[in-house]
């Protein structure tokens, strides 16, 4: 058995013959298949998963023994997220119907007697978004793939280069990915800050290393030069089609929350969230590290600035999370991983 599943599930023997009959007439690139109950059709759900078929939609008779339509649909689609869902009911049970659409994504709803036509079309309606929704899945790991690759060719020259700036890169994504967690960003978005971040200085590349490693202060036009990096960085990537949460990153990690950062001059929320994450973690590495024009600071004196620049430098809500997370963040200052940041040592 392969391709997609259409499950249909009522308790009237008549009718899911009659919906299987319906069905293998309009639609021909699916797999048809019935069940007399919730619970058959879940068993039904188990026996197949090993099976190279995918359940694309349920079709569910409302008002049955044991269990009704929409708490099948519900427990489907806890399974089966991507699978959508048709509710049959000869009443009109709105309650029902809001459980179906609120808990359990549900496509639409017909009363019986059905529409033989409006049936079919909606079931090919269905499948077709079913089929789009994968297509968009897939595309989406592939552009993740491709990026995780580019973050990883641009990365290796820097080793050679300039190992310092590897380790500043990858602590600096250590701390942006505990304060994404912290500040209630989910999986995904926290997986994309740490793969993201080592880009945040990509545009350097294009910066003079006369001035880059210059021992002393810089001078009011070195500092505009410097401040061109990020600019750069983007221009690098403009024929790249890179995730927004990349381009974010580099174009605005210099902003600050009342708006005197650069170039955009940005304020607030204005500033995209991964940005205003990574502005903190950057200038605390920044701060606790060696660099040509200055000692490192001890990481309590680093944290007392980080904090004071509350709602001036640095987002309240970040810098909230990084006091919450303040003993996690010393060790990665000081260059550990602790062993409960999983997401970090699955990068």
């Amino acid at each position: 058995m392969s391709g997609v599943l259409v499950l249909c599930v009522d308790d009237d023997a008549i009718i899911t013959a009659t919906l299987r009959k319906e069905l293998k007439r309009s639609v021909e690139d699916a797999v048809i298949e019935t069940a007399p109950s919730g619970d058959a059709a879940l068993a039904l759900l188990e026996e197949i998963k090993e099976d190279n078929i995918e359940l694309a939609l349920l079709i569910t008779d409302e008002r049955m023994p044991g269990m009704r339509g929409h708490e099948l649909l519900k427990r489907v689609r806890a399974k089966y997220p991507g699978a959508y869902g048709i509710l049959l009911t000869g009443y009109a049970d709105l309650e029902a119907i809001g459980i179906a659409v609120n808990d359990a994504g549900l496509f639409c709803f017909m009363q019986k007697p059905w529409n033989r036509s409006d049936l079919a079309l909606a079931t090919r309606r269905a499948l077709d978004l079913f089929r789009k929704d994968k297509e968009v899945l897939e595309l989406r790991a592939q552009v993740e793939q491709i990026n995780l690759a580019f973050v990883a060719l641009l990365e290796n020259p820097q080793i050679d280069k300039d190992p310092d700036t590897v380790d500043h890169v990858r602590r600096v994504a250590v701390h942006a990915a505990l304060l994404a967690r912290r500040t209630g960003l989910d999986d995904s978005t926290t997986h994309k800050i740490l793969n993201y971040t080592p880009l945040h200085d990509i545009g350097k590349y294009g910066i003079p290393q006369n001035i880059l490693g210059k021992p002393g202060r810089l001078e009011a036009a070195e500092f505009e030069i410097i401040k061109q990096h990020v600019g750069k960085g983007a221009h690098m990537l403009h024929t790249v089609d890179i995730d927004p949460v990349a381009r974010n990153i580099i174009l605005y990690h210099h902003e600050k929350w009342d708006g005197a950062g650069y170039l955009a001059g940005l304020s607030g929320e204005a500033i995209p969230r991964e940005a205003r994450i990574v502005a903190l973690a950057d200038v605390l590495d920044a701060m606790v590290s060696v660099r040509p024009y200055k000692p490192a600071r001890p990481f309590d004196e680093a944290a007392a600035h980080i904090i004071g620049a509350s709602g001036s430098h640095f987002d309240p809500q970040v810098v909230e999370a990084f006091k919450a997370d303040l003993d996690t963040h010393r060790e990665v200052a000081e260059g550990n991983i602790p062993p409960d940041l999983d997401f970090v040592k699955r990068r």
